[in-house]
């Protein structure tokens, strides 16, 4: 299981704000990525969404696509997130 490593909070420009994170090995190329949680609305569970990101928190690519990780639950966490991202959070 791969580390990450907390960089940033209250990442602005998605749903919601959004948390950075230094992941070790790389996902698909990219060495950060960007988590956020969007609220339940109208009934549904809310969403943890990540993304690809570079270290300065900008999305790698052109379209913005949920990566491994991203889940619907009652009871959102970046760490669950992670750890289906196959990461581990680090200190």
């Amino acid at each position: 299981m791969g580390t990450a490593t907390q960089v940033a909070t209250e990442v602005g420009g998605f749903a919601a704000p959004a948390t950075l994170y230094r992941i070790d090995p790389p996902m698909a190329g990219a060495d950060h990525l960007l988590i956020y949680t969007q609220p339940s609305i109208a009934g549904q569970a809310a969403q943890v969404v990540v993304l690809l990101a570079t270290e300065t928190g900008a999305v790698v690519g052109r379209e913005v696509r949920p990566q491994p990780g991203s889940h619907v639950s009652g009871n959102p966490s970046d760490e669950t997130a992670l750890q289906l991202a196959g990461y581990m959070l680090g200190k």
